[in-house]
């Protein structure tokens, strides 16, 4: 779809278009004719923002053009806060009821005589808003009287809203100052509102500047309070840890500790090695004394039981002298005896050999004890070594070589607060200086707002101009739109994407209240007027000639959808048909809307032919079909009803009897029912030479259209493609 079809699209809807501008012409005419003549006052304030000399937050001179659009901003909102615009409401309104004659504002007849400003007593609302605005305080809501009277100020239009609509407050490009207009039908109250404005605005924003400044001022006090605290706490854990230290040199202390660690741990390692030692010399005796012990305990034990007995009591001996330290005389001479009776009980009662063996395992547990005492000793100094190790150590890491970690930690963290504390006390100095200072002192009204000498321009001309255009552009867009997201195949172009057939033939749209599509083939018609009529004319001749260039003679029509268009069309070319001394037999197989037998009114109806064909005599001589008013047009009609012609012709040949029609009529012509709703359409299919497919631009190709055109396309030679009929006359070239 090209630009030139949507050009086309709107200047069908041309008159919609211009008639809907016009309308908004009309409409802002009235509006504007209708709208109340307003005086516009300006004030002009300079603000001091962008002024060198100003001092920003943090104490610099330096402009910040970030931190000046904040502060136009904060006064701007702070102009158009409520109460600074109900102080100005308030004074409008008592002046107003203190001076009737003098009145800025009257209320209409009609509030006049209604409820609420009856309710109001005007001697009482006049002192409630003196108090007010003597106590610079707003009306509550709370109480019943009040909140009447707030009411009261919109019959005199001073309420907030109504205040704030006509109110504009804006910054003069990126300069200093500030303009703020105000429009009413009243040019003394314009300027008054613009002047008064502005002072109330001072008011309020000196008092609201130095609230926050002051709490400000005093939230970093109790910063400040809280530094000084930590620094203290700080001080006091410094000066306990010096005195935790002792007049010691710390870095002395933990050289001295770590020199020790390392003799510790020398000699450490030396008793380790003498107590490996020690255990594996145990073990080897012990295996020894095991397997002696081992090889002398088949032989009688009748003489060798006291020999064993001595010699425990000789071993108990030892081991208790090597616990004493080997110095007691009273054991040793125990040892002495026990061995010398062991001697004599060895040597009396057995062979030298086994006296051998039984010496030599006395001489084993006797350096066994003796190597339990050297493992007892040994085991006791690794555990004094070690502790003292652990000991040391402690010292060591409490103190670092080269730095003291405790102390220097807590000096660096105290410089580090003092740092802070200074940079809190230079903020707390601002601040204070700050709430010194006057926060308005640069505000200057550098204009006065004057009554205006005339009403403002309504700008009628440019009003109107820009409602017509807009309405122009706004419809024509929405048209677009709706052009656009159609998605009927309104255009042979469009169609062609949508649907993958052939198209055979493009058929126009033409009113068929006037004329039927037959009558349009045989009248003569020229000029203007008829140029759609003459467009169908061409089309169904074009239509024609393909059929007259074929050499088939049984054509069925189907759609995809209902009401496209297939009896219109079958209609047409008919009569068209005719026009070149053709023979036509129309067949009506739509049993689900059998209009052509309602328009040709047959008295042949197919469904009654069952039973009663004679193939052997020729058709034009039995009661096969209905004549018409035209000559050489034959029509077979039939009943309407929900059934399929496999179903309603089952007792008649059909390929029979339409091949006994083809030698009586040059075209014959079918319509069957919708292919997406009815088989009607596959199952005549078998029977026809060729097949078209009636699409109807008005309508969408959905889903369901997509099988019917498989289908279609699978007939592969039969399918003749697709007629697009009701196609828009402006769309055909498209």
């Amino acid at each position: 779809m090209d630009l030139i079809y949507f050009f086309k699209v709107l200047f069908r809807r041309k008159w919609i278009i211009l008639g809907l501008s016009a309308l908004a012409v009309l409409a802002s005419y009235i509006f504007l004719y209708n709208k109340k003549s307003l005086y516009i006052s300006q004030a002009q304030y300079s603000t001091g923002f962008t002024a060198e000399k100003v001092r920003l937050v943090d104490g610099s001179s330096g402009i910040d053009i970030y931190t000046a659009d904040v502060k136009f901003n904060n006064a701007i909102e702070t102009f158009k806060s409520p109460k600074v615009i109900n102080t100005i409401a308030y004074k409008l309104l008592l002046h107003d009821l203190k001076n009737p004659e003098k009145a800025y504002r009257h209320p209409s007849k009609r509030d006049l005589e209604s409820d609420l400003y009856k309710a109001v007593d005007i001697q009482k609302a006049i002192k409630v808003l003196e108090e007010r605005l003597r106590n610079n305080q707003l009306l509550s809501s709370d109480t019943n009287d009040e909140k009447i009277l707030i009411e009261y100020f919109k019959l005199y239009g001073y309420d907030y809203d109504s205040l704030i609509y006509y109110l504009t407050i804006e910054r003069v490009g990126r300069t200093d100052y500030l303009n703020i207009f105000f429009r009413s039908e009243n040019p003394a109250l314009s300027a008054l509102i613009v002047n008064a404005l502005g002072q109330e605005f001072l008011n309020y924003y000196k008092n609201l500047s130095s609230q926050r400044t002051g709490e400000n001022a005093e939230g970093i006090k109790r910063i400040v309070t809280a530094q000084q605290d930590k620094i203290d706490s700080l001080g006091k854990k410094l000066y306990s840890e010096k005195v935790k230290q002792g007049s010691i040199d710390p870095v002395s202390l933990s050289t001295s500790a770590m020199e020790t660690v390392k003799e510790l741990e020398t000699r450490l390692a030396e008793e380790k090695s003498k107590q490996n030692e020690h255990l594996n010399r145990k073990k080897y005796m012990s295996e020894r004394l095991q397997f002696l012990s081992g090889s002398s305990s088949g032989n009688s034990s009748g003489g060798n039981d006291e020999i064993i007995r001595l010699t425990n009591r000789k071993n108990e001996l030892v081991g208790e002298l090597a616990r004493k330290g080997g110095s007691d005389a009273a054991l040793e001479k125990q040892i002495s005896d026990l061995r010398s009776e062991i001697n004599s009980k060895s040597s009396g009662g057995g062979s030298s050999k086994n006296a051998a063996r039984l010496k030599e395992m006395d001489d084993l547990r006797s350096k066994v004890s003796e190597e339990d005492a050297l493992l007892n000793a040994a085991n006791s100094t690794i555990a004094d070594y070690t502790s003292r190790i652990r000991k040391y150590t402690g010292m060591a890491n409490s103190a670092p070589v080269g730095s003291d970690v405790t102390i220097d930690g807590i000096r660096s963290k105290l410089g580090i607060e003092n740092a802070q504390l200074g940079i809190v006390m230079e903020k707390y100095s601002q601040a204070e200086g700050l709430v010194r200072d006057d926060p308005t002192t640069n505000f200057i009204q550098t204009g006065v707002g004057q009554p205006a000498l005339g009403p403002e321009s309504k700008k009628t001309m440019l009003t109107m101009a820009l409602a017509g255009l807009s309405m122009f552009f706004l419809s024509s867009v929405i048209f677009l739109f709706m052009e656009i997201f159609d998605p009927r195949a309104k255009t042979p172009t469009l169609f062609k994407k949508q649907v993958k057939l052939p198209v055979t033939n493009i058929i126009n749209n033409i009113p068929l209240n006037k004329s039927s599509g037959q009558e349009i083939n045989f009248n003569n018609l020229d000029g203007e007027k008829n140029s759609k009529e003459l467009l169908f004319k061409n089309s169904i001749r074009k239509l024609r000639f393909e059929l007259l260039k074929s050499s088939d003679k049984i054509f069925l029509f189907t759609s995809t959808q209902q009401a496209t268009g297939k009896s219109t069309v079958i209609e047409a070319l008919a009569s068209s048909l005719l026009l070149s001394n053709k023979k036509v037999l129309i067949i009506d197989l739509n049993f689900s809307h059998n209009s052509l037998t309602q328009k040709y009114a047959p008295s042949v109806l197919i469904q009654d032919l069952a039973g009663k064909l004679k193939y052997d005599i020729s058709l034009s001589n039995q009661q096969v079909w209905s004549k018409t008013s035209l000559n050489g047009l034959n029509v077979i009609g039939c009943h309407p009803g929900n059934f399929t012609p496999s179903e309603a012709l089952y007792s008649i040949d059909l390929p029979a009897f339409l091949a006994a029609l083809k030698s009586e009529f040059d075209y014959i012509l079918m319509e069957a029912a919708a292919l997406n709703d009815f088989a009607d359409g596959q199952e005549l299919a078998v029977f026809a030479d060729a097949v078209m497919a009636v699409f109807s631009a008005e309508d969408a190709i959905n889903h369901g259209d997509e099988k019917s055109i498989k289908f279609l396309t699978s007939l592969g030679v039969k399918n003749r493609g697709a007629i697009l009929n009701n196609v828009l006359k402006e769309n055909i070239d498209f």
